[in-house]
């Protein structure tokens, strides 16, 4: 490895930190912290990230998160730290309930409601993950990017592509011989991994961690029957909600299949849910996100 060569492992622990929020001087209220080197907005997964994180401090560790519901009010910026004031509004028996608002400089910029439970036995099934090429042997985001440098792709995927990211995608499809898919449906898979093996930590923070990636990939298969990409110049993007389900436990440090679908665009949104696969099968989490399409004049 050469000096500018990213540490995987700096950067995974370096994500890690930035979710992990530290306790506020008031109580109930804990602290965001801003990304080295950040600019501009804050990405949105960051706020997903570090809300359920600062939630997960007030809830007993055998209660994990099953499932939490947010709203984007306002745009965050990099130039500011975010507080989180959680409001514990229920502990029974076996459920707990948070409200989480973040704030910046006095203002509210999101919202969340987490709900976390104290697992149980029940009646079971699952969808199975769809039929796909296995991880290994496919090539990564930035190799494909690398290996066909004129593919035609967005700015913000090009980002993710490029730039230094603890986050690996492997995307499944036509892509892997370096074309997009000539009749653009409203789907996406891809397998993706935060560092290079099981992280160790607990469910807290890796479902804080699944919520950062969640907000990679998953409005764009709203964009793809349109020919259009997320910051392109055609178009004035933003999220507008953001819900994830947690199924059972998760370990984002090994492979895991996002499986993304839109079902609907229409009225200047976008829908679109996905699904999470492990890689023997396992769904582990379901997403749901509507955004912002407004085509400018």
């Amino acid at each position: 490895m050469t000096d500018a060569t990213p540490d995987p492992d700096r950067l995974t622990r370096a994500l890690i930190h930035l979710l992990d929020v530290e306790p506020g001087q008031e109580a109930g209220h804990f602290i965001g912290r801003r990304k080295p080197g950040g600019e501009g907005r804050v990405f949105g997964g960051q706020v997903v990230g570090q809300a359920p994180a600062a939630a997960a401090r007030t809830v007993a560790e055998d209660r994990p998160c099953h499932s939490l519901h947010c709203y984007f009010m306002r745009p965050a910026s990099e130039d500011h730290e975010i507080d989180y004031h959680v409001e514990a509004d229920m502990d029974g028996r076996a459920f707990s309930n948070r409200r989480i608002v973040a704030r910046q400089q006095g203002k509210a910029i999101f919202n969340m409601i987490a709900s976390f439970h104290h697992e149980e036995a029940g009646p079971a099934h699952a969808i199975a993950m769809p039929d796909v090429p296995s991880p290994d042997g496919l090539l990564s985001l930035g190799d494909l990017v690398g290996t066909f440098p004129d593919m035609p792709i967005g700015p913000v995927t090009r980002r993710m592509a490029t730039q230094p990211s603890p986050i690996e995608f492997r995307p499944v499809g036509a892509i892997q011989q370096g074309v997009l898919d000539t009749v653009a449906e409203p789907d996406l898979r891809c397998w993706i991994r935060i560092g290079g093996g099981p992280l160790g930590l607990g469910q807290g923070m890796q479902r804080a961690l699944l919520g950062f990636a969640s907000d990679f990939l998953l409005l764009a298969t709203a964009y793809r029957p349109h020919r259009l990409e997320i910051g392109g110049s055609q178009v004035v993007s933003a999220s507008i909600d953001h819900s994830i389900w947690f199924h059972g436990a998760v370990e984002c440090g090994e492979w895991l299949l996002y499986a993304m679908e839109s079902p609907f665009a229409g009225a200047g949104r976008g829908f679109a849910r996905g699904h999470f696969f492990t890689w023997d099968g396992r769904l582990v989490a379901s997403v749901a996100q509507e955004g912002l399409i407004r085509l400018k004049m």
